[in-house]
């Protein structure tokens, strides 16, 4: 004892963070399981998930890097989300005029608003089923769709367009 005061150790609190921090994490897993996207009722065919599965989005050749750094502009900020999304929308639509579906479906997973996130996958799946070389694209569109009403609808229109294109 030192002056009647007990020089007792006291404990730095470092259990509570710890377990706040894996409570979150549980409930983002959780959350991220039941946020998946819905998977189409039936299964499109398999040359075109496979020609889909081979597509390679890469944004750092010279006017890829344009692109990513026109996402990473529009997504990041201090800006509210719903502006945010805004900018990726109209990004992604401008990527699209130009056929860059790479660009498009970056700046769309971006997108936090499912109704905004739909829609700009909607405006991929539109533009990709107008030719039979970009049908593969139509596929992202379905896979990062959160409506699963849109995917069962696009997935049996893609397969009739895949099919009308002659299994291309």
């Amino acid at each position: 004892m030192n002056g009647g005061i007990s020089q007792r150790k006291k404990a730095t609190g470092w259990k509570v963070p710890l377990l706040f921090c894996a409570a979150v994490m549980g409930i983002v897993g959780v959350a991220a399981v039941f946020r998946a996207s819905p998977e189409p009722r039936y299964e499109l065919p398999p040359e075109l998930l496979r020609q889909a599965r081979n597509i390679t989005i890469d944004l750092s050749g010279p006017e890829g890097s344009l692109w990513k750094e026109r996402i990473a502009s529009a997504s990041s900020g201090f800006a509210a989300r719903d502006f945010k999304d805004e900018r990726l929308r109209a990004l992604a639509a401008d990527a699209l005029t130009l056929g860059r579906y790479d660009a498009a479906c970056t700046a769309a997973v971006l997108i936090a608003d499912d109704e905004r996130r739909n829609t700009v996958f909607g405006m991929v799946f539109e533009t990709a089923v107008k030719n039979c070389e970009s049908l593969p694209w139509g596929v992202f569109a379905i896979r990062g769709s959160r409506s699963s009403k849109q995917v069962e609808k696009w997935s049996a229109e893609l397969e009739s367009r895949w099919n009308m294109c002659g299994g291309a």
